[in-house]
């Protein structure tokens, strides 16, 4: 079963101020780099890096060119405008896609293959997330029988709206690890990474 990656590196963090979250260094590496790393270390193929805001600095960031980056023009009009982008560029051959938030730098390759492990065992059939105390994180698989409805969407709520509706055909498999949850939004989050940074250590 193949099963891609849309990486989401295209907002211009605005909460963060002057600043770009996926530039900014944990472990002194810029947080898109330790994320793309990781999808790397997997079988998830292909990996499209969807950018927008710098994206040129931002492409610089990306360790290994064998990803494939696309640039959403558009990125203005929101998330699912780069989602759509991503999933567009997709051939058949590709049974389900797992969309990575581009500011989650200490998402782990164990977590990654748990949740296509699960998505295999599933048949590609059922939407896949992590559960971190029974709460709903990233990233999240999606069935290819899904991409259609994917594409119609707008916003940045578009993908919530469509594991509501196919909340019976979702599975969530629990993770004991808070990395499904760590995002860098704001110059909080960003001090809380730094703190935590020791704790999650990436080769």
């Amino acid at each position: 079963m193949k099963i891609s990656a849309t990486i989401l590196a295209a907002g211009s963090s605005n909460r963060m101020g002057d600043l770009n979250k996926l530039l900014l260094l944990i472990n002194e590496r810029p947080i898109i780099n330790l994320v793309c790393t990781t999808a790397l270390e997997t079988n998830l193929n292909p990996i499209v890096v969807v950018t927008g805001y710098q994206h040129i600095k931002v492409e610089k960031a990306i360790p290994n060119k064998s990803v494939r980056l696309i640039h959403n023009k558009n990125w203005k009009k929101g998330m699912m405008s780069s989602i759509c982008v991503g999933i567009s560029v997709l051939d058949e051959s590709v049974n389900g896609n797992m969309i990575i938030l581009g500011d989650m730098p200490f998402i782990t390759k164990d977590t990654l293959d748990v949740l296509i492990k699960k998505f295999i065992k599933y048949r590609g059939q059922n939407i896949i997330f992590p559960l971190y105390k029974s709460k709903q994180a990233n990233p999240v698989i999606f069935p290819k029988k899904l991409f259609p409805e994917i594409l119609l969407s707008r916003g940045d709520i578009g993908c919530k709206k469509i594991i509501e509706k196919y909340k019976q055909n979702t599975t969530g498999v629990t993770i004991d690890s808070d990395e499904v949850i760590l995002d860098c939004d704001t110059r909080d989050d960003y001090l809380l990474a730094q703190m935590k940074k020791t704790n999650h250590v990436q080769t």
